[in-house]
């Protein structure tokens, strides 16, 4: 059984990572463009990356290409933290992934619910985590993001011997549920940053793939208590964060990671369309850099 305390596992700034696609027939990953990303992020102080997420499409993404992809990240990765995400659509995929990750070197794994059926009763839920935690000997940090897949009560992680949760719902008091119970919190929005991290040990943000240093500067202005400059730095990736979601979010982040590093990004993989080639991405790379002062 694993650790309830969640202290020297996961703590800091992690990163959505997206995932940058050739134009090709397959729509294949280029791991080269996605060693860059990852490399570049870590040379900014990022404490992490999330391989698969939300914004690194995994759910589009075959359970053969996370392997490879990994197999590629993890000797060169370093000090790095990664910690895969599995998001499959059935438990037998789930077990067969986290089976795949097992001789791997992560540092915890991501596991989102089956989400096609909705609702589903706290009793199925359970039942799906404790089928994952004998599966794999990795802490399990439980994925919440009830816009996209089934929620998962509060209650229920604090019940379980998983490391904590992904909280990318935001609902009141269900990270502060989370955190008293001793579990580990990540932050999964930008959403009032701030206040949130008070009872988080760390963020896993999508903007970090553009801004890395500036969100890695507001976890140290807020684990510091310098409240002031972490308001203002917050408002700042706020606008950012509203830049990001005038088209579909991985392409964005994509186009504007590409202008702020040089390395080619990719397209999105179908069903999700690129931006239009009218996004000004240069210009948008430089308002997101652009901290006001004072």
């Amino acid at each position: 059984m694993q650790s309830n305390h969640p202290a020297g596992v996961l703590e800091g700034v992690y990163v959505a990572n997206v995932t940058p696609f050739r134009d090709d027939e397959r729509f294949s990953i280029d791991v080269d463009s996605y060693l860059a990303h990852v490399g570049w992020l870590a040379e900014h102080g990022v404490t992490g990356v999330i391989p698969f997420g939300t914004n690194g499409e995994g759910p589009s993404v075959s359970t053969r290409e996370k392997r490879a992809v990994l197999e590629a990240l993890l000797p060169v990765a370093g000090a790095l933290h990664v910690v895969p995400t599995v998001v499959e659509g059935n438990l037998p995929d789930t077990l067969d992934l986290l089976a795949e990750l097992e001789d791997l070197p992560v540092r915890a794994v991501m596991v989102l619910p089956p989400y096609y059926f909705r609702p589903v009763p706290t009793d199925g839920l359970r039942v799906f985590y404790e089928r994952v935690l004998a599966a794999t000997r990795h802490p399990v940090v439980v994925y919440h993001i009830p816009k996209y897949a089934v929620p998962v009560p509060a209650e229920l992680v604090t019940s379980l011997p998983v490391w904590g949760v992904k909280d990318s719902g935001g609902e009141a008091g269900y990270a502060e549920t989370v955190h008293a119970a001793g579990k580990g919190v990540l932050v999964g929005t930008e959403d009032d940053l701030p206040a949130r991290l008070l009872t988080a040990h760390g963020s896993i943000s999508a903007l970090a793939n553009i801004v890395p240093d500036q969100v890695v500067a507001l976890y140290e202005h807020v684990r510091s208590g310098r409240s002031e400059e972490a308001a203002s730095l917050s408002a700042h990736l706020q606008q950012v964060r509203a830049m990001t979601k005038e088209f579909v979010a991985p392409g964005m982040l994509k186009r504007i990671a590409e202008q702020r590093h040089g390395h080619p990004m990719g397209v999105v993989r179908p069903p999700l369309v690129p931006v239009p080639p009218s996004f000004d991405a240069a210009a948008a790379a430089e308002r997101a850099v652009a901290v006001p002062v004072g």
